[in-house]
């Protein structure tokens, strides 16, 4: 059975947090952290929340929806994206998707879209 995880984006303070309780209300959402024993409760649209795809790229780091991550060659990056039924790799200027797990021992993850939006920009 795949572990069911996720992370949060908080918009207004622009800070990665990880959800270890969620309950998901109407229109808002309360989740926390126990290690931080942060609680927060948010309205849906403060809030991006982003899915583990149950993997982990080969430095033992855990895949999430809004991933960037490059197979090999840096200049070809790939967004991790829930696609038809499942998590893909939208490679970044293409239509081209590929598939997670089969090369996930050869995943390294260079950041995500929040934190890092730069890399979602074409190498110069």
């Amino acid at each position: 059975m795949r572990e069911i995880k996720f992370r949060a984006w908080l918009k207004e303070e622009r800070k990665m947090v990880n959800v270890e309780t969620l309950f998901i209300g109407i229109n808002r959402l309360c989740f926390g952290n126990s290690k931080t024993e942060d609680l927060f409760f948010r309205d849906f649209e403060e809030v991006e929340l982003m899915q583990y795809t149950g993997l982990k790229d080969k430095n033992g780091k855990e895949i999430y929806e809004g991933d960037i991550y490059h197979v090999g060659d840096k200049n070809i990056r790939y967004l991790v994206v829930w696609f038809d039924s499942g998590f893909e790799g939208k490679q970044l200027r293409s239509t081209s998707y590929a598939g997670l797990k089969s090369w996930a021992k050869d995943i390294e993850i260079l950041g995500n879209i929040y934190e890092n939006p730069e890399l979602l920009e074409e190498n110069k």
